[in-house]
């Protein structure tokens, strides 16, 4: 997949509202598997995991690190989205009330 460019995904803020619509956020994580795999990047891979801690600002990167402690070896990107998206579901909920 060499010479093939792609937009590179945005950095996630959970301060604009619009994170809080799970439809974008499923958008975002697409666009940050397909990167991964124009990169040539494994997505069980730990360099995955790390590229996603990149893209991350705010509350999620502290969510991010928090995962990486909890879950030490055992962590992957597939793991983190499913913490990602219930940290960002959380905050929805929250704003609602």
């Amino acid at each position: 997949m060499k010479g093939i460019k792609i937009d590179t995904p945005e950095n996630l803020n959970s301060r604009d509202k619009k994170w809080q619509d799970l439809h974008y956020l499923d958008t975002w994580v697409n666009a940050i598997q397909r990167s991964l795999r124009v990169k040539g990047i494994r997505l069980e891979s730990k360099e995955a995991l790390d590229f996603i801690g990149f893209k991350l600002q705010d509350s999620p990167l502290t969510t991010y690190y928090l995962h990486l402690i909890k879950e030490k070896d055992k962590a992957s990107i597939f793991n983190f989205m499913l913490v990602l998206r219930e940290f960002l579901l959380l905050c929805t909920i929250k704003d609602l009330l």
